[in-house]
């Protein structure tokens, strides 16, 4: 006989097939069709199961369990259930219903009780119209016939049936919205909110470069519910409350590259995913293994990673905005055109310089300059937070007649960001020396976002040549550091 039931595949549950048969030999279970070390386990607890609710166990007969398709690795919370109500209606213990349009899925007890997985909240699109789901919640106890009721008699839509829309419930982090900042780190949050522009700061230690990047993060656009289940697909973790906001990662700089990225065999994802929707804060740039600074330079470039490993061919999502703080001297407090006193020699101030992959750091949008004492007033949190909000409805009301609008203004084309500005004007725009095309392309979007700030439909030169303070001028002095 066969039985719809669910495996687990990525983040995901996908259908699988289960075929149950009895041949003459030992009293035992035989799982066929790559099953992992859990499916195997499951054995004992089917068993128990059986025997526990009154049930016999098949005698002098060997039970076959094939799980198609056969050549993928099997891993599944669920198929306890299906294999024993498989078994017992094989044996003709209980009557079989029509289980065509029926999907099978419950962990087992050793008692017989029959037990939700957890899992079942992950992404599952079914081929019928019935969706089912055994048990009655975490924890609950039933015997197989009641079991089989709520199987297949009993069909509900409760949130966390596979197939069934979820609402996410969305809460700003206000907690880091209590800060105050000088008018220019203020104006920076402005820019990077909005537009989502990955970001390099460096400064001095104890400058406000982890809360730079920390209140970024509650001053990010309010994620929709399609993100939301995108972002709970992937950050979902057993025992923890679901997230409520834009996911914020904070890799150590110990992090392999295989950490971030992902990779193994099978694939699997890594820190850049887990970011994707939200945030990725590299604290301590210098201090990470090249290779794993080298290694984001594609999913910055691309928003998703592209693994191949064997047989094996995975694409993951990276659509995150990098925020990097570093130092740029032993000593910590060294900027460019800021007089400090450093007592680290000239060798050693180079040496730790050279980290920068120049490469990597050409990825980052905008590079800022952090000091330990800021001159100009102070700006509110909540203040920068209203004036982005009155931004975010200026664009959505452009977006209604200009499809350019419906995107970032990070991830906006060459082509696009051009049309507002005379043709002259752009081959006199950059400086002779600015060779990368990158760069060009990071001031035209820096200054689109600038002017969906000041509420302008057009681009204008004197976007641009601000946006140069942000993208260019930096970037150039890191690129003359030590010399």
């Amino acid at each position: 006989m066969k039985i719809k039931s669910l495996i687990r595949e990525q983040d995901g549950l996908v259908p699988v097939e289960v075929e149950i048969n009895f041949i003459p030999g030992l009293p035992n279970i035989q799982f066929l069709g790559l099953p992992d070390q859990g499916i195997r386990e499951s054995i004992h607890r089917i068993k128990s199961a059986i025997r526990a609710q009154a049930f016999e166990f098949p005698k002098a007969q060997q039970i076959l369990v094939n799980l198609r398709p056969n050549h993928l690795k099997k891993s599944s919370r669920g198929l306890e259930l299906a294999v024993a109500l498989g078994i017992l209606w094989e044996s003709e213990q209980l009557s079989k219903p029509d289980t065509s349009e029926t999907w099978v899925y419950g962990e087992l007890g050793l008692l017989g009780e029959v037990f939700e997985p957890d899992d079942l909240t992950r992404e599952f699109e079914p081929d019928g119209n019935v969706l089912v789901w055994t048990g009655r919640g975490q924890n609950s106890k039933a015997t197989f016939d009641r079991a089989v009721m709520s199987c297949l008699q009993d069909v509900r839509e409760p949130e966390h049936v596979p197939g069934v829309v979820r609402e996410y419930e969305v809460t700003r982090p206000e907690q880091d919205l209590a800060l105050q900042f000088p008018e220019r780190q203020a104006r920076l949050l402005e820019v990077i909110a909005l537009g989502e522009h990955s970001v390099l700061l460096a400064g001095p230690a104890g400058s406000g470069k982890s809360t730079i990047a920390r209140t970024l993060s509650a001053l990010l656009k309010s994620p929709s519910q399609d993100e939301m289940h995108t972002i709970s697909r992937n950050n979902r973790v057993e025992g923890e409350a679901p997230l409520r906001w834009r996911p914020v990662v904070h890799p150590h700089h110990s992090t392999t590259p295989l950490g971030l990225i992902g990779g193994g065999v099978p694939p699997f994802k890594g820190e850049i995913t887990r970011a994707h929707k939200g945030m990725m804060i590299l604290d301590e740039l210098l201090e990470f293994h090249p290779r794993a600074q080298e290694a984001l330079r594609e999913p910055m470039e691309e928003s998703c990673i592209r693994i191949r490993r064997g047989r094996y061919v995975q694409e993951y999502p990276a659509e995150a905005l990098v925020i990097a703080t570093t130092n740029l001297c032993p000593c910590g407090d060294w900027v460019p055109r800021a007089r400090v006193v450093c007592g680290r020699s000239l060798k050693k101030c180079q040496s730790y310089a050279e980290r920068l992959s120049g490469p990597l750091v050409d990825r980052f949008q905008v590079t800022f300059f952090t000091q330990k004492r800021e001159t100009g007033g102070q700006v509110l949190a909540t203040d920068i937070l209203k004036r982005l909000e009155k931004a975010r409805e200026f664009r959505s009301v452009l977006a209604e007649k200009d499809v350019r609008f419906t995107k970032l203004a990070s991830r906006w084309r060459f082509e696009d960001l051009v049309l507002d500005l005379p043709s002259f004007y752009m081959k006199e725009l950059f400086p002779q020396e600015l060779s990368s095309r990158r760069r060009e392309l990071a001031t035209l979007r820096v200054a689109r976002t600038l002017a969906d700030l000041e509420l302008q439909e057009k681009l204008e030169p004197r976007h641009v040549e601000t946006a140069l303070k942000m993208t260019f001028e930096p970037f150039e002095s890191l690129k003359r550091l030590g010399n």
